[in-house]
């Protein structure tokens, strides 16, 4: 995988894709895990274990005013719909859980630009809604709400706000139901320094998108909720198995950035150059399949299996096989 990509770049929703990082910048300073992993986000805000209370605190803080009561209590929820969405965990990964007033929340990190990223939040907390319906005629549709938050790390608005909050309304700005609530955050957007930090939505925000880069817990949190979000994502207190777990899941992350960025460059490229949509579109699937391509070629090389590759590059099985009879050749 090359190593540099370049300072900050947008495509044409406006978006920025990333700053300018090697692998070694790109996973921090190996100290504390990233909290926008798979693993490390369902660890440090698991539900069913202490650390609840980091995710409560969390809750609380996005849903401030939005919610008739506060998050007391929570626990892990099964999907209703167990077969969820089909993204790969390195683009996007949630966590669900329902409080003691049956509310039920969907939790999710999105890694990776999604194009409807409101209509696809829409859909899948509708599935929630529907799931609670029962047969007969003496069902009166009583519903608990449905809580949809999402944190990002691409831009998607075109203003400047960091995070919003919506639920249906009327015109007029009355609510109508707390059915649907939706809660959207843009990492990128929160800027704020350390020292800047004052309420509990700054410093859950603040050790989202900057964890990783510490060295050790800053000051602002001691004796607050979050610190134990610190020793839950400290590398040093996990076993050597987790550790190589993490290390696997920040470098498949890193893959999927580098496709993602080198297809949007190809693309603005291409697009550039030809003054025409139809460019970037070209140039967008050109960048994505050469990566592609590229770590297929690695992955192989690492005796990786072709099913493996195949689910990972989404290359296909043809592809593959004719990526390994080129390296036989040599």
């Amino acid at each position: 995988m090359g190593n540099n990509i370049e300072t900050e770049t947008k495509n044409g929703h406006g978006e920025m894709i990333g700053e300018a990082k090697t692998f070694e910048e790109y996973k921090g300073a190996g100290v504390f895990a990233d909290l926008l992993l798979d693993r490390t986000f369902k660890k440090a805000f698991n539900p069913d274990s202490q650390n609840k209370v980091c995710l409560i605190a969390l809750l609380n803080a996005v849903l401030e005013g939005e919610i008739a009561s506060p998050i007391v209590d929570v626990q892990s929820r099964n999907k209703e719909y167990s077969d969820g969405s089909n993204e790969n965990r390195t683009s996007i990964f949630d966590l669900h859980c329902i409080d003691s007033a049956q509310r039920r929340f969907i939790i999710e990190v999105q890694i990776l630009f999604q194009e409807n990223i409101v209509n696809r939040s829409i859909y899948y907390a509708s599935q929630t809604i529907i799931a609670q319906g029962q047969r007969g005629k003496k069902y009166n549709y009583e519903l608990n709400p449905v809580v949809t938050v999402v944190f990002m790390e691409f831009n998607v608005f075109a203003d400047d706000r960091y995070i919003r909050r919506a639920k249906l309304r009327e015109i007029n700005g009355s609510c109508i139901s707390d059915a649907l609530n939706f809660v959207f955050v843009e990492l990128p957007k929160f800027n704020k320094p350390l020292d800047e930090l004052e309420t509990t939505l700054d410093k859950a925000l603040y050790a989202l998108k900057n964890m990783k880069n510490m060295t050790q817990m800053p000051k602002q949190y001691v004796n607050t909720v979050f610190e134990l979000l610190f020793s839950t994502a400290k590398l040093a207190k996990l076993s050597k198995e987790e550790q190589k777990m993490i290390d696997e899941a920040q470098k498949a992350k890193w893959d999927k950035y580098a496709i993602h960025k080198a297809a949007i460059d190809s693309g603005l490229q291409q697009g550039l150059e030809q003054g025409l949509e139809q460019g970037l579109e070209q140039g967008l699937a050109k960048g994505a399949d050469q990566k592609a391509r590229e770590i297929a070629k690695k992955m192989l090389l690492k005796k990786k299996p072709v099913e493996e590759i195949i689910e990972f590059t989404e290359l296909s099985e043809v592809d593959v096989l004719a990526i390994q009879a080129d390296l036989d050749k040599t």
